[in-house]
This record gives structure tokens, sequence and C-alpha cells, in this order.
């Protein structure tokens, strides 16, 4: 009788074997998709010596995969939800090692309330974590870690959202708007009042604006805004529906919310539109918006920035501040 897959957590004795997979899992199979050069720079020789790798798995404890007694692949997962090297032995490969290391991380992910696992998945694993449900949001032609011996590799940023029992995505009520007032005013945040969202809730029942909030565990989260008219005129001109006022609160940041409510509102805009727009704001505040936007594959639509939806004129001087926005589109691929 064969053995079943189980996995465990990393113990120190275990560096010499996860090396050797590390090495020649490279070697063996994704030599099938990189160049020898590649291979060579992604996994030398010296990726055999132990030292670095002690140091690295005695702070970033690895999922172990066995047969039996063997070792036959292992993953590393952060607390942040990045998994980092994951590789199973050549010679055990399709025989469910992976699925079981991707198990193991999943119950982690739910234990710790984790919502969004991402990883940079290499050209030869991109099928294996589509198949578990992992979506590409950018494709990427260099590691920081072989540019170093001057080669490039491509592979994709790959993320998994996970909808836990204790997490609520749902069109917004008249009944949460004082929960999210009473949300912000706790940070001070301006402009969060009480007639902004009535007014919301107004489009929304007239059909002029889509609004969702998330819940976690039976916490406000966040919330977004589809706008079906944009005021701004190249999205208005061309029936560009606009993404609008993306709000995630501080304490529920990086764990996948802003993800969520982007999913949803990209995935209502594609039933009218084939590509649908977004602004973002030019100072510090809007920086992790930005990154995430370019992530997810938005690109600036040419147009230039404007303040209060008007053109900026070159030499002229306009206060820093929400109004003061770059524009953005993304091609939509939902059905």
């Amino acid at each position: 009788m064969g053995h079943k897959i189980i996995t465990r957590k990393y113990q120190p004795n275990d560096a010499r074997d996860l090396a050797n997979i590390y090495y020649h899992t490279i070697h063996n199979i994704n030599c099938r998709d990189y160049s020898k050069n590649q291979i060579n720079a992604w996994a030398p020789t010296s990726s055999l010596e132990l030292d670095d790798w002690q140091k690295k798995w005695a702070k970033i404890i690895p999922v172990v995969a066995l047969y039996g007694d063997k070792i036959v692949g292992f993953a590393e997962f952060e607390s942040n939800g990045h998994i980092g090297c994951f590789y199973v032995h050549h010679n055990f490969q399709g025989r469910g090692v992976g699925s079981a290391l991707i198990f193991a991380i999943e119950i982690e992910a739910k234990k710790n309330n984790i919502h969004r696992i991402c990883a940079e998945v290499s050209l030869t694993a991109r099928l294996f974590f589509e198949r578990k449900g992992f979506h590409i949001i950018k494709k990427q032609m260099e590691c920081s870690n072989v540019m170093v011996r001057g080669c490039k590799l491509t592979n994709f940023v790959m993320e998994k959202i996970y909808h836990f029992d204790d997490l609520l995505l749902r069109t917004l009520n008249f009944s949460d708007i004082p929960i999210m007032v009473n949300a912000f005013a706790k940070l001070n945040w301006a402009g969060k009042t009480t007639s902004t969202f009535e007014q919301y809730f107004y489009e929304q029942q007239k059909q002029e604006r889509m609004v969702w909030v998330a819940f976690l565990r039976k916490q406000f989260a966040g919330y977004v805004t589809l706008r079906w008219e944009s005021k701004y005129l190249p999205f208005k001109e061309n029936n560009i529906p606009e993404i609008i006022d993306l709000n995630v609160m501080l304490t529920f940041r990086k764990s996948g919310i802003g993800t969520i409510l982007l999913d949803e509102a990209e995935k209502t805009a594609s039933s009218r539109s084939k590509t649908v727009g977004i602004g973002v704001g030019l100072y510090s505040d809007y920086g992790s918006a930005q990154k995430l936007y370019v992530n997810r594959n938005y690109i600036p639509n040419s147009k230039g920035a404007t303040y209060k939806y008007e053109s900026v004129i070159p030499g002229n001087s306009y206060p820093l501040d929400d109004d003061l926005v770059l524009w953005f589109t993304k091609k939509l691929r939902y059905k």
C-alpha cells in the first residue's frame, strides 16, 4: 500500500533535504521553461550550501511534505499571506504533494484570518496555481535575486482571495450608514459624513451608482462604489463606468479587503462595458492605491491629470488635494 502525503512544520535537520529539493527541482523541472543560463542563475551550486537557508528558515518556518519518511516538498508561508519558496521533489511531480502543501497553507491562513494569499509563480508552476484558484495580477520580466547575475526571468504575481465565514460582502443598506460614519469619525477621516453616504444610497436606489460594503468578523472593513456615468468627460463620452471612493479601514489593510471590493466592482462593470476607469490622487496617502491599481493592470489613459475634472494647465498652480487626480483604465475579461 502506498504512503499518504502528510505535512508538518520544518525541523532544523530538514535543511539539507529542502536545499536539495530547491536545487534539483529547478534543474530538472523548471528547465522545461527556462534557459540553461537562467536555471544556473536561479539555482547555482552555491544554493546547496546551508548557512543562508538555515538563517532564513529559523525566521520563516516552512511547511514540509513527506511521503513516508521521505521529504518530498516544502513551502514557505509568511504571516502577511505571501508564499515564498514552493517546491516539489522532481521525482514526485503530479502525485499530490503540491496540493497537500496548498491545503496546509490554506488551513494556516484560515486559522490566522488571512484572506489573501499571493506568490511569485514561475512559468512552470502557473497552471498548478491557476487550478488551485489563484489568478494573475501582474506579469513581471525580472526577479531581483537573478538580476544580480545578469539574467531575467518571466514570472507572475498571483493571488487568491478567501471568503471565510467571517467575511460579508454586500450592497449598501441604509442601516449601514451610521456604522460607517462612526468608523470613519474614530479615525478623524474627513468627508465621510452621513449626507455623503445617504447620497450614495439614493443614487444606488436610482441605479446610478453601486455601493458595496465589506464586514470582517462583524466589523465594518471598507467599501467601494461604481458610478455608471462618470463626471470625467473622457469616460462619460466613451460609456466607461468609474470605480470611485475605495476605502479600507486601517486595521483591515493587507487582508485582501481592497482586492475583494475591486473584484466585485470590476465584475459588475463588465456587465455593461469592456473597460472600467478609476482616478487616483497624487500625494503620498494614495501610494498604496497607486501600487494596487498598477498591479491589477490599470494603465494611465494618457490624458494627464485633472483638477475637479478639468485638465490641468502647465504653469498654473493647483492645491495638492483629493481633487488633483490621474486617470487610469483597465480592460475587463469577465464574462
